[in-house]
Parts: C-alpha cells; structure tokens; sequence
C-alpha cells in the first residue's frame, strides 16, 4: 500500500493553543511543547510491565498461529462447503485467541491484568528538541514531543483526567504556561472530554462525531450483498496502482467485477451474515467490542440509541457501561461545536486536517461515503457536504456560501466545506489514509503549529483548504483523477510476465 493503514478510527488532527496557566518554572522561549494524543490501536498487554507481559492487541504471531487452522476451516465451511452453522462455529474460534484477550468488563472498566503498561510521565524538558515525527500508534521515544500514553479501550471521560495530570506535568517540567496540543483519530475523544470536564483554562481539539462503520457495526446491520462495484473501488484506493503485484490483483478483481462473480461472492457472504451474524454476536463480539467504552465514543448520533438496544438489551450488567457511554455521548459528543465555540471565544486556535477521496469499508447500508480508509469524511471535518464515492456535487453547491462569504467546493466538485463547523479552519488531504504521516503532511503540521495565532485556509498559498501529497510534495489538490486504459488481460499478461522475470533474476 502506498501509505501505512492500520485499524486506528480517525484522521482528524487538530492543534490548539491552551489558556494560560501556571508553571513552576518560566521559560521565555518562544518554542512551545507540544503535547501528542494518539489514537485507537496502541499496544495492549496481559501483565504489562513484568516479566510475562504479553500483547494481546496486537495479537503476538503465536495467536496467528493458533487461529489458523479454524480461519481456514471456516473459508471452506462457509464459501465451498456452504455450511453456514460451521462457519459460525469455526470463525468464533479463530476469534478467540486474537481478540478475546482485550475484552473489557461487562461495566467497562478493565480486567486488572490487562492495560497498556506504565502511565509515562513527563521527566525532562525536550520542548525546544521537538521534530513533530508525530506516529499513529505508540513510539519509544518521541524527540521533544509530549506523548501521551492511555487505553484507547476505556472511557475517554476517565482518559481525559489522566491527560489533564500529564498536560500539568509537561507545564511543570518545561516552564511553559502555553502548550500545543495535536491529536489523532480517538485522541480526540479524549481531549474534548478534558475540555467538557475542565473548561477552556486547559486545551481543546474538536471531536469527530463518529464513524459510520462502528455504528453499522453495534447497530447489526453489516451489509455486502450487491456491493462488487464498492469493493473493488475500496480496494483501488488503498492499494498503490505503482506496484506490479497490486495492478495483477485489482485486474483480476476488476474482471471478477465486470463478469457479476465478485458479486456472486458477495452474495454467499452475506448468506452468511444473516445465518450467523446474532450468533457471532451474541456468543463472542458483544463481550469483546461491546464492552469498550472507547468503542462506543465513536458511535454517530444517528445510530446510537438503536446501538444501544441491539447491544445492552436491557441487561443490568451492563448499566454502568450505558451509564458512561450516555455521558460522553450527551455532553461531549453531541454538544462539541459548544465546546469549541467556548474555547475559540477565549482566544483558543484551532486546526482541523481530514482525508477525503478514499471509500469507507463498503459495509454500511449507505452509498459509499468519502473518508480516509476508517472514518467518513463528513464526520470528521464536523459537516461538510461529500457527494457519493464515483459522483460529483450538482449545481447547487457552485455559488458562494453566504454565511461564511467564501467558495469553499473542492477542484473536483465532491467536497463542499462551507457546510463545516468550522469551514475557515478545516482542510482537506485528498486520498490520505488514515494513519499517512508523510513527511511534507508533517511540514503542513508543524506550519499549523508554529503559526502566529489563528490559522485560515487562505493564511498560507502552500496550503490551501484542498491539498495533495503526491511524490512527497503537497500542492493544491486538483480536478484530476488516475484513469487506467489498458485492459485487464493485458494487465494480467503484463503482470504475470514481469513477475516471472524478476524471480528468474532473483535466482
């Protein structure tokens, strides 16, 4: 893939100036300390921090190993054999041993041998060493960066306390009263619960209002029949068309596409998923993602009191789960633009960067939405009108948007930002995955860090409102889109024939 994808939620990234506050010891530089929050998908361990600490997320290869044999019995039970029953039976154990581990308590909280390891500190003044190397997950050691370490599968309200002993931490050990704030994906949960617990005297970053494929997902409604066309352009978007082996296989899909078998698959699939879907949940998924309160931040207003129906049932093991997931929901989730509004009254700078052009996994019931791979692109940039993956915006959208007095459609006629939040502070990277942190999308970073005060899509002709990284520089993203004219055979002889050279080379 031409860029690093991962299972990580989001892609907004967002930096702020902090209100003023005390230090224990000033420093008049004019380099402020940057303090990270990442997001979904760092490290999860049994025992962290001893001698028989082992990962439970990311699976270690041993748990591979083990759910092998039962992934393929499934394959076969399920697509060959077409016994759905088996399938089910098999597919839970695969499961078993690669996501199990991580699973929450019925309240929420966590299993007392299970976290991320120790809660790192801030020790050392590094501030004016930062290299804004900014990573989607964990990193040894961040150069200058602050980078906060917490369990993305908790409450992001409880993770948000933490964060506020870290941000003192960092103040006390760097002079600095300000602070730069950058968050990624989840990351933004947390901090916009810190802003709803401790006002604008500390940080902001805006949160996304969720992602689609979470709320597909706890409302039980995954669906792939009829989805071929989907697939395959999901499928193109994250693979890079530059690499031979790649053309090979989005030929071959393509074919697959064009003759209805990719559909006809699709079709078996989704048997599947009415045959077994309750089962799987019920059994085994509700136990594991149910049981996250990370998990449910990322559920959309529109899917969230249904989730909660097809996921709690009532029960009362889980009212104290539903307890935390209705708080973050109703006072931070829903009320943000609030927050935010507070926040940049007093003074607060604000940027918010979302990938676009990218199929959202084709699961949802709805047409194919704009997103970076994980998170739709509507809900990160907090409203932005994104016409349908494959379809341009009609004429509607082609005149100047009065309330904010400026045209804000994308080149290419899918994206317009005038119906944002924020439509003045809100960027766009056009085919960015979801954790790409290519070094001129950090330039762009540091640019909106280092700036004096509030940054605007008009501050910088670098960096317009849409933007392109191609071949590591970023430029104006444009109309144009990557047209392949040879056919698919000749694509596959071509393939094929490339292939077979490079292992004779290779000896």
């Amino acid at each position: 893939m031409k860029k690093a994808i991962s299972l990580l939620l989001a892609f907004i990234i967002v930096f702020s100036l902090c209100i003023p506050a005390f230090a224990a010891n000033e420093c008049s530089c004019e380099i402020l300390p940057v303090v990270y929050v990442p997001g979904f998908g760092a490290g999860i361990y049994q025992n962290p921090g001893t001698e028989e600490e082992v990962a439970v997320f990311p699976p270690e290869q041993e748990a591979f190993d083990e759910a092998l044999p039962d992934i393929i019995k499934a394959v076969v039970a399920g697509l060959i054999v077409r016994n759905y029953e088996a399938f089910g039976t098999y597919a839970i154990k695969a499961a078993t041993p690669l996501l199990a581990g991580m699973a929450c308590n019925p309240d929420g909280t966590s299993p007392e041998n299970i976290g991320t390891g120790s809660f790192r500190t801030p020790n050392s003044d590094t501030h004016k060493t930062a290299n804004y190397e900014f990573s989607a997950h964990d990193v040894d050691e961040p150069v200058g960066d602050y980078f906060f370490l917490y369990d993305w599968r908790l409450d992001p309200v409880e993770n948000a306390k933490e964060l506020k002993a870290f941000i003192d931490g960092v103040k006390a050990v760097t002079g600095h009263d300000e602070i730069v704030l950058s968050c990624h994906s989840q990351g933004n949960t947390v901090v916009a619960s810190y802003l709803h617990l401790y006002g604008s005297e500390g940080i902001l970053s805006p949160a996304f209002k969720g992602l689609s494929l979470v709320g597909t997902l706890l409302t039980r409604t995954p669906t792939v029949e009829g989805k071929g066309e989907a697939v395959l352009e999901f499928i193109k978007d994250i693979m890079d068309y530059d690499v031979v082996q790649n053309q090979l296989i989005i030929a071959l899909l393509s074919s697959l596409e064009k003759a209805g078998i990719l559909d006809g698959i699709l079709g078996i699939l989704q048997d599947i998923l009415d045959s077994q879907l309750d089962r799987v949940y019920d059994d085994f998924l509700i136990d594991v993602m149910g049981t996250m309160p990370g998990v449910w931040s990322f559920v959309p207003d529109e899917y969230y009191e249904e989730a909660k129906v097809s996921i709690f049932r009532g029960l009362e093991k889980y009212a104290k789960l539903e307890e935390k997931t209705d708080y973050y929901h109703y006072n931070v989730q829903n009320n943000v633009e609030k927050l935010i509004d507070e926040a940049i009254s007093n003074g607060t700078s604000v940027v918010i960067s979302a990938g676009y052009n990218i199929s959202n996994i084709p699961i949802t019931p709805e047409r194919a939405e704009h997103s970076d791979f994980m998170i739709d692109t509507k809900y990160m940039t907090i409203g932005a009108t994104c016409a349908p993956i494959g379809t341009t915006l009609g004429s509607g959208h082609s005149q100047i948007n009065t309330a904010c007095g400026h045209n804000h459609i994308s080149a290419d006629k899918k994206i317009d930002a005038s119906t944002c939040a924020y439509p003045e502070y809100t960027w766009f990277v056009k085919g960015n995955a979801h954790n790409a942190f290519g070094t001129e999308y950090r330039n762009f970073i540091k640019w909106a860090i280092l700036f004096d005060g509030q940054p605007t899509v008009h501050s910088n002709g670098q960096y317009p409102q849409f933007i392109e990284e191609k071949d590591g520089v970023i430029t104006a993203a444009d109309g144009s889109e990557f047209e392949e004219t040879r056919s698919n055979i000749k694509i596959i002889f071509e393939s094929l024939a490339f292939m077979i050279k490079e292992a004779i080379a290779e000896g």
